[in-house]
C-alpha cells in the first residue's frame, strides 16, 4: 500500500486524508496543532478512515532517513509552501500543494525544474486545480481551441446578508483573490487586468442568477499552456450573487481596507458556513466545435462543497503523481494530469461523482 504524508490537518487536511484513504493510500498527517490535531484525529476515526495523525510540526521531521512517503501533501498556509517543496526537493520525495499566492507558486515551479528527481507540482485543489485540469480535458477533445473560461464559485445554498456570501475558506486567501492583480490571455497576448473587473451576468441552473469577474490565481500555468498553443483567450473568473463585486470593490478600492480589516469584516458580515454549493462552468471553442461542461456540488453531513472539491480535488492528483504516474516529469502542470485522463476520471468519479466528465 503506498503511503502519503499530509502536510496540516486544518480545515482541509482531513478532507485530503479521507481522499486518499478511499483511493488506496496509507495516510500519515503531521499538524502542529494540538487542537487541530484531536479534532481530525477524531472527525476521520468518525468516519473509519484509519489514518495516523501525529502532533508534529513537518519541518522537525527532515530528513526523512527512515521510510520516505510516496507523496507529501501541503495543506499548509500558502507561505510556508517553498519551504517545504524545496525540502521535498533535495529529499527526492513527490510533493504537491494546494497553492494560494501566485509568486510562491511560480517559485516552486523554478525550483523543481531546476533540481527536482521526483515530481513536483502546486496549486491544486478547486480553482487552481481540479477545474484547470477540466479545461484541459475540453481542450484535447476539440479540433481546433480559440478560448478557454474558466468560471467557478463558492456560494452558501441560503445566501443572506447584502455580500449573500459565506465564507469556506481563510478570509486572507479572499483577500488575495479579490486584491491582486490578474493574467489573462486577450488576443493571443498575456495581459494584466485589475481584478473585480470583467463582471458579466449569467444564469444557472438550480441556482438562478449570478455574476462572474476576474479575481487572481485561479488560471495557474493554464495561461502558460494556452499561450503556447495560440489559444487567442484564455481567463479565470469568479461566481457570486449579483452585486457582490460592487461591494467587495467599495471595502477594498474605495474604503482602504487592510488585510486584517478585511478579514475582520467578512468574519462579521458573513462568517463561515457548512450548508455550501460549488458552482463549476468550463467553456471551451474552436473554429467549428465547442465544449461546454457545467456542474453544481452541494455539501452534505461530513464535508463542505469546498472540502469536496479542494481536499478531494487535491487527493486525486496527489493519488496520481505517488503512484508514480508522472514520474518522467518534475514540474507537473494541468495538461500532464490530463494525459492520464482515464485515472483522473476514474479517481473523480470516486470522491466527485457529481462532475461526470
Amino acid at each position: 500500500m503506498p503511503t502519503a504524508y499530509i502536510a496540516g490537518m486544518g480545515l482541509q487536511g482531513p478532507a485530503i486524508a479521507y481522499g486518499l484513504h478511499k483511493l488506496g493510500f496509507k495516510v500519515i498527517g503531521m499538524e502542529a496543532s494540538a487542537e487541530n490535531a484531536k479534532a481530525s484525529r477524531e472527525f476521520l476515526e468518525k468516519l473509519k478512515v484509519p489514518a495516523i495523525i501525529i502532533e508534529k510540526n513537518i519541518f522537525d521531521s527532515f530528513p526523512l532517513s527512515e521510510e520516505k512517503p510516496d507523496v507529501l501533501v501541503s495543506s499548509l498556509p500558502f507561505n510556508l509552501n517553498y519551504r517545504l517543496a524545496c525540502l521535498c526537493i533535495e529529499e527526492g520525495i513527490r510533493y504537491c500543494d494546494l497553492g494560494g499566492n501566485v509568486e510562491i507558486s511560480k517559485l516552486i515551479r523554478k525550483k523543481a525544474e531546476e533540481s527536482a528527481k521526483a515530481p513536483v507540482m502546486t496549486d491544486l485543489g478547486l480553482a487552481p486545480g481540479i477545474a484547470n485540469i477540466i479545461a484541459e480535458i475540453g481542450y484535447s477533445e476539440l479540433e481546433s481551441c480559440s478560448f478557454v473560461k474558466i468560471r467557478v464559485g463558492g456560494l452558501p445554498v441560503n445566501p443572506k446578508g447584502s455580500l449573500k456570501y459565506g465564507m469556506t475558506f481563510s478570509p486572507q486567501g479572499l483577500y488575495n483573490e479579490y486584491k491582486e492583480e490578474c493574467l489573462i490571455l486577450e488576443e493571443g497576448k498575456a495581459k494584466v487586468v485589475e481584478p473585480l473587473t470583467g463582471v458579466e451576468n449569467l444564469h444557472f441552473d438550480g441556482v438562478g442568477e449570478l455574476e462572474a469577474f476576474y479575481t487572481s490565481g485561479g488560471i495557474s500555468n493554464t495561461l502558460d499552456s494556452m499561450l503556447a498553443r495560440g489559444v487567442k483567450e484564455c481567463w479565470y473568473k469568479t461566481l457570486r450573487f449579483p452585486g457582490h463585486s460592487a461591494l467587495i470593490r467599495f471595502l477594498l478600492f474605495e474604503c482602504g481596507l487592510s488585510i486584517e480589516a478585511f478579514s475582520e469584516a467578512m468574519k462579521n458580515a458573513c462568517g463561515f458556513i457548512k450548508e455550501d454549493q460549488v458552482l463549476i462552468d468550463i467553456e471551451l471553442a474552436g473554429e467549428n466545435s465547442q465544449w461546454r461542461r457545467r456542474f453544481r456540488i452541494l455539501h452534505d453531513e461530513n464535508f463542505t462543497a469546498m472540502q469536496k472539491t479542494t481536499g478531494f480535488g487535491a487527493a486525486i492528483v496527489a493519488a496520481i503523481i505517488g503512484e508514480g504516474k508522472v514520474d518522467s516529469l518534475r514540474a507537473v502542470n494541468y495538461a500532464h494530469i490530463a494525459g492520464v485522463g482515464n485515472e483522473f476520471k476514474s479517481y473523480l468519479s470516486q470522491l466527485i461523482p457529481e462532475i461526470t466528465l
